[in-house]
């Protein structure tokens, strides 16, 4: 999205400014009708009649809202009031003057406004103590001392639990027990269920909610430290709780989260199965067609195997096993057959199920496991190099030299453009956004403060005074004012994108020349060298003194092929 979002509807409206006139200083001197909203959270000013935010104010950084005097362009006969922001906020530290119509009307807004500041600010201010805790959470979660102390805890919990089933057995199973060495594990199992209790309370506070359920090691963990408490507070019980109890042993898997070389195998194994699981859904449908037909064909033959559908599907299944399936094979031959007679129908039958299942589709099941498994395999272990490089140097004091520009994440945005009109249509489109004053121009001040407010984008947009002097050729795209037109706009953005694509392709290039995928470095390799051919040609035709401009009314580049 190239906006700041649509106006909230009236059921969240606390007050705005239906049925009145309310005008904003727009630059130093012209006052433009505004229509204002606010909410619990915002103060929020849209254009008369549209439905799109043109600004808003967080109120929780408004440092003043009072009665606006000894401005230039407020006369004596005019009731206005002045809203500050906060130094390095969402606005910046911007100065909002707004006119009402009477007196009336001041002092209902001032009031309403002050009000409902003290409120977001409480509110603001505690939600930051807890993300201050949240973040203290992580960081303790990610030491090595914690990784390792849990991690030996791990182990030493898996090897009571290997004691308990070989001195108490009758333990393991009933969750207590009258024997001493009964009260021994049950208190083992306690003190361990407690700590892995206590540690997944951090993890869960530190990356509530769904950070945390997104995560298949975090809800493996959830589920088998419930199993644990469940287990501890229902001792005994009937089969179905005993049965539950006994995953408690699956606690070791979690030490491979801690592991390295143990966790990337278990997360290319998992990220595997759903394909896996595609392939399977197959093999399952393509035994169920042969279930029918054996019940169809043998049913008389041998009920003992194929009688109904559900012992049928279990004797294809031991058939695909290759477990006594020529016990099977033979339960079904036709009487009238000898004993060194041959039965067509049965050997037809065993023949295209093996050939079919075992032969062919298994095969494809354990070949399409191999290929996802070492896919993942290949991420995992690239993901562990950058983690080594980081670390290596976090040791050092050093950090990763990365080349991006500030406007990365609008480019990558803008990039999804199908032709060059729709890229026009995308930029034409941003720059109404980010002239919120309708004043024809951008400011470096309204292109700063309106692509920090795009808080969709991810990380916040922040343009230093550097970049705009960069991006704009040290002022030379800019008007006499310092201001971009929206074909100076547009040009700068086509530019800033096409140097965007360029280190795109480079960042891969070197991504896959690393990891020695030939077809596709070579293919990219081609791509890089038609763009240095059209760039060479460019210096050429500049060099022999012609007209590289492009022609009135065409665009620039839009970017590599």
């Amino acid at each position: 999205s190239l906006s700041l979002g649509s106006v909230p509807p009236v059921s969240e409206h606390l007050k705005n400014s239906s049925g009145e006139k309310i005008n904003k200083l727009c630059g130093d001197s012209e006052w433009q009708p505004r229509f204002v909203v606010m909410t619990k959270d915002f103060f929020i000013i849209t254009h008369p009649g549209a439905k799109e935010v043109s600004d808003q104010i967080p109120l929780y950084e408004v440092t003043n809202c009072a009665k606006m005097a000894g401005h230039s362009e407020v006369s004596s006969s005019m009731i206005a009031f002045v809203m500050d922001t906060m130094e390095g906020g969402y606005n910046g530290g911007r100065q909002y003057i707004f006119s009402v119509e009477n007196e009336d009307q001041f002092v209902a807004w001032t009031q309403a406004i002050n009000q409902q500041v003290i409120i977001s600010t409480k509110l603001f201010r505690n939600l930051s103590k807890l993300q201050e805790a949240k973040e203290r959470a992580r960081s303790v979660l990610k030491t090595e001392t914690w990784q390792l102390v849990f991690g030996i805890f791990i182990v030493s919990n898996f090897i009571v639990n290997i004691g308990q089933a070989c001195i108490a057995p009758n333990s393991s199973s009933s969750g207590g027990g009258d024997s001493t060495n009964s009260k021994i594990f049950y208190a083992f199992d306690v003190v361990f269920t407690t700590l892995f209790a206590f540690e997944l309370s951090i993890n869960l506070f530190g990356n509530w909610l769904f950070p945390f359920f997104n995560s298949g090691w975090n809800t493996f963990d959830f589920c088998v430290v419930a199993v644990s408490i469940f287990s501890i507070c229902y001792p005994g019980g009937p089969t179905w709780i005993i049965v539950i109890r006994t995953m408690r042993i699956f606690r070791i898997i979690r030490l491979f989260r801690k592991l390295r070389a143990l966790r990337a195998i278990v997360s290319a194994l998992f990220a595997a199965l759903p394909i896996v699981g595609q392939a399977f859904v197959l093999v399952t449908l393509v035994a169920i067609v042969f279930a029918v037909v054996g019940q169809a064909l043998f049913s008389k033959l041998s009920p003992h195997y194929f009688g109904t559908f559900k012992v049928s599907i279990y004797s294809i299944f031991k058939v695909l096993a290759m477990a006594q399936w020529g016990h099977v094979a033979e339960a079904v031959k036709d009487p009238r057959y000898g004993e060194n007679d041959v039965d067509p129908n049965a050997t037809l039958f065993f023949v295209v199920l093996i050939v079919t299942c075992v032969w062919i589709l298994l095969q494809v099941v354990v070949a399409v496991l191999l290929d996802n498994f070492t896919s993942s395999c290949r991420r995992e272990e690239k993901q562990a190099i950058i983690d080594d490089e980081e670390e290596r140097l976090r040791s050092l004091g050093l950090t990763k030299a990365v080349t991006r520009s500030p406007l990365a994440p609008l480019l990558d945005n803008l990039a999804l453009f199908k032709t060059s009109e729709d890229l026009s249509s995308r930029i034409q489109k941003l720059f109404e956004v980010l002239d919120c004053d309708r004043g024809g121009t951008l400011s470096y001040s309204e292109l700063s403060d309106g692509l920090r407010k795009m808080r969709h984008f991810s990380p916040i947009i922040v343009l230093s005074q550097d970049d705009f002097h960069r991006m704009t050729n040290k002022g030379q795209l800019c008007d006499e004012e310092g201001c971009l037109t929206p074909e100076q706009f547009e040009q700068i953005l086509r530019e800033e994108l096409e140097l965007h694509m360029e280190g795109k392709i480079q960042t891969v290039y070197e991504e896959l020349a690393q990891a020695g995928t030939q077809d596709t470095t070579a293919l990219l390799a081609s791509i890089k060298l038609l763009k240095m051919m059209a760039s060479g040609r460019a210096q050429n035709s500049l060099g022999r003194g012609g007209d590289a401009s492009p022609a009135p009314g065409s665009h620039p580049p839009s970017g590599p092929v």
